[in-house]
This record gives structure tokens, sequence and C-alpha cells, in this order.
């Protein structure tokens, strides 16, 4: 059966009437992987060729939130990152200030560049990822776990959400 906007590499994986229900890819450039939940099991592509299959009835996907010292590092980045904009800002102006505070000591193109990357902390601290989607078997080992976890970012969050709600529901129905 030929699936309809699915490269041709994926589908000379799939078994004889097999159809794909969900796809996603994930990860950064060097990095993608292409997850397919079909309606007979999950298939993970590393590469084009290069392919992991768990069974439904053999896997569970959890959604579970990245620990306190992740959150503890985004608001640092986001408190940085309002610190360098107020600074840019008081740095500049008249070099006499109000209540004889010393001001305009930075230039002014020094002071742009503290507010860009206040602006871009500010923005990583947002942005980043708060959690991820984990595929759990007992044929995923330990070290591989890592492996199988679907990052969850602000943005694109709907598609990933949408993916795991798709094969949460194949896994219920093959259970």
């Amino acid at each position: 059966m030929n699936n309809i906007g699915i490269p041709k590499w994926i589908n000379e994986q799939l078994l004889k009437g097999e159809k794909v229900i969900s796809r996603i890819t994930v990860g950064r450039r060097m990095n993608l992987i292409d997850y397919c939940a079909t309606d007979k099991r999950l298939l993970r592509f590393r590469s084009k060729t290069y392919l992991d299959v768990l069974e439904y009835n053999k896997m569970s996907i959890t959604f579970e939130k990245y620990g306190v010292s992740w959150h503890i590092l985004r608001g640092i980045l986001g408190v940085c990152g309002i610190l360098l904009i107020v600074v840019a800002i008081l740095g500049v102006g008249d070099p006499t200030g109000p209540y004889g505070l010393s001001t305009g000591k930075i230039p002014p193109p020094i002071a742009l560049l503290f507010i860009l990357f206040g602006v871009v902390f500010i923005v990583i601290a947002i942005i980043s990822r708060y959690g991820y989607y984990q595929i759990r078997s007992p044929d995923i080992n330990d070290r591989e776990l890592k492996k199988w976890r679907i990052d969850l970012t602000r943005w694109g969050s709907g598609k990933v959400h949408r993916f795991a709600n798709n094969v949460e529901e194949m896994r219920r129905s093959r259970s």
C-alpha cells in the first residue's frame, strides 16, 4: 500500500498493507530522527536505512518534565537577559546622571550588543525545552532510553502532542 505524502524510503520499510497514521521529524540539522506511527508498529529512523521497530503491545509513552535544575537555568538566563537590557539602557545617557550616578560609560554600539544579547537570553529562556515524551519498552536498555525521547519545545509542541496521542491511541487499541 502506498502512503501518499510519505517518502519512498519510509514506504520501502513498511510491511504489506501497513499504513502510516502519524509521522514526525525531530532533532537538529545533522541529527534528524523520523518517527512513524503505523497501524501495526512504531518505527524510528535514524537515517534512511537504519530503522528501530517497537510493537505497540510492548511499549509505553509518557510525558515527563525536565528537573528543577533545568528550570533554574532557564530562570537565570531570563534574569541575565533582563539585567543586560537594564545595564544597556542605564549605561547610555547623560554622563552626570540623576542622584549623582555616573552613567554614559557604555558606548551606544556596545549598549546595542547588550540589548541584543539580553533579548536572545530572554527568548532562549522562554522557548527552550520544558519536557519530553519518553518511549519505554523492555526491548530498550537504559543506555538507549534517552534516544527514545521526543523533546517538547514551545514551538512545534502541537505536532509532538498529536503524534504522542496517536501513538498512545494505537498502543491502547493493540493492548
